[in-house]
């Protein structure tokens, strides 16, 4: 799938709630939401409306599959997010989806306070109990800055032609989308910055904490990479063709 216009879009919602709250991420912390590996899923299809959910809907196990989020852009009404947890067929996108797709990943905000990272990059840090807000689970009290990955993408450039949607992990169902975060925050200014952006628009040109450049931003190319075809279409997925 090709990019739209944007790209990807990071929001950093500084909750508030029962639990103690540090507005940054301490230097080195890291990791993942989502499983690559996954490839079925075992909460209900659609969710139910999150005053009905039981015990079984907000075990972290549940939490991290309604983490993932498909949206179908330009469809009336518009969707919400994370409501769809899986990769619609290119049929469904076809039909529905005249302004393209949008993925979407949260990622937990409840850490144990203590480890900056663990093996399997998810054991320090737990959803709170509605994904986005709620309460931590017990051993997770200090709430983090909650983030919020979205990538739109142009699926009408296919549209009518023959074939699918797949992610590039070799994914067709969806339900292996997943992300990474390390921190490379000034942990003053992103509290700095969680204090004082207030502005509704979410333009970080409102926000006085930054001083933006118009630049562009150059580096060596590792020689693993030097001869990726980073632009497209590939003949197959990453790393299988």
């Amino acid at each position: 799938m090709v990019p739209l216009r944007g790209g990807l879009v990071v929001y950093y919602f500084m909750n508030t709630g029962v639990n103690e709250t540090t507005p940054t991420f301490p230097p080195g912390f890291r990791m993942i939401s989502g499983d690559a590996e996954r490839r079925n899923i075992s909460v209900p299809i659609p969710d139910p409306p999150k005053s009905q959910w039981t015990n079984q809907d907000t075990t972290q196990h549940a939490l991290r599959q309604k983490a993932l989020g498909f949206n179908c852009l330009g469809s009336v009404p518009p969707e919400g997010s994370l409501q769809r947890h899986f990769l619609p067929s290119k049929t469904f996108i076809d039909q529905h989806c005249p302004a393209g797709l949008r993925l979407e990943l949260m990622f937990p905000s409840c850490w144990d306070g203590v480890n900056l990272d663990s093996d399997d990059h998810r054991s320090h840090v737990a959803f709170p109990s509605m994904v986005q807000d709620g309460k931590c689970p017990d051993g997770f009290s200090t709430l983090l800055p909650t983030l919020f990955y979205e990538i739109a993408w142009e699926t009408t450039t296919f549209k009518n032609l023959s074939g699918h949607f797949v992610l590039a992990n070799n994914d067709p169902t969806g339900f292996g989308y997943h992300g990474d975060f390390i921190s490379g925050w000034d942990p003053l200014l992103l509290r700095a910055a969680g204090e004082r952006c207030t502005d509704e628009s979410g333009q970080v040109e409102k926000c006085e904490v930054f001083s933006l450049r118009d630049e562009k931003c150059e580096f060596p190319i590792p020689l693993e990479v030097q001869n990726e075809d980073y632009y497209g279409p590939r003949s197959g997925l990453p790393g299988l063709a």
